[in-house]
């Protein structure tokens, strides 16, 4: 019966179609291993805080690519040295993989300054703190509107709007006090009255 059986024409083209579909599947799944580079992955090594040109060497010998993408700017960081990486330092990736790299500015970023005099301080205060400058202290100075800003001053000096200052710069805002500094000889004595330059006695 068996005998009969394989020698069936359709019987023998099923049994060989099983075969062919066998190899091309394992044919297949072989060749995507390899194009895949099944359990070769590269660890990506951590740059952070190196040089682009020593980086680009130790990348390049693990067969890997970069890319810079961004720069920021910190005073705690070498200039030009990488602050960040993606992905990150002992990732797993294949080969060729692109790593994308920030690096710390060469020269600090400047901002302008506006233009918060006559505002209140607490608006002033957000409005620089919001832009990246540090209100260091508030200075209170004579002046009829209280709690106004008078001058702006960066390392002692007033600044005026549109100057262009460091990132992060420490700034002191002078304020009115709502005291107006009077003349001692501008007031005269009327009576037991004090009067500033006025004659309404008379």
């Amino acid at each position: 019966m068996l005998k009969k059986l394989f020698s069936n024409i359709l019987v023998k083209n099923l049994i060989l179609m099983i075969i062919l579909g066998g190899a091309v599947i394992t044919g297949v799944m072989y060749w995507l291993d390899s194009y895949t580079m099944h359990n070769q992955a590269i660890v990506v090594p951590n740059l952070k805080g190196m040089q682009v040109e020593e980086a680009e060497s130790m990348l390049k010998a693990k067969k890997l690519r970069y890319q810079i993408v961004d720069s920021v700017y910190s005073k705690d960081v070498a200039p030009g040295a990488i602050v960040e990486q993606i992905p990150d330092g002992d990732a797993k990736v294949k080969e060729n993989r692109i790593v994308f790299l920030t690096l710390n500015a060469k020269n600090a970023q400047t901002i302008e300054l506006p233009d918060v005099l006559e505002t209140s301080q607490r608006q002033a205060v957000a409005s620089l703190r919001s832009i990246g400058f540090v209100v260091d202290s508030i200075r209170y100075v004579t002046y009829e509107y209280r709690d106004l800003v008078v001058d702006v001053l960066y390392n002692n000096r007033v600044v005026t709007s549109g100057t262009r200052l460091p990132f992060g710069s420490k700034l002191i805002l002078e304020v009115g006090d709502g005291n107006i500094d009077m003349p001692i000889d501008s007031i005269q004595v009327i009576d037991g009255i004090e009067d500033a330059d006025t004659n309404w006695f008379e």
